[in-house]
């Protein structure tokens, strides 16, 4: 929660510097591909021992 806090900052921060999109760009390319990342890896791994599981006991 305070990560979000601070990223909803610093976007405000930018735009009122003027700096906006470029950097609202990255930033929201980042929080996006760090949220994939927490929820693609798991379930990856999750199909990955599945597959494995799978052909063992096939």
């Amino acid at each position: 929660m305070l990560s979000l806090i601070l990223a909803i900052l610093l976007i405000w921060l930018f735009f009122k510097l003027g700096i906006g999109l470029i950097i609202f760009f990255l930033i929201t390319a980042g929080l996006i591909f760090v949220f994939f990342a927490y929820l693609l890896v798991p379930f990856l791994v999750l199909l990955l021992i599945g597959g494995l599981a799978w052909a063992v006991i096939r």
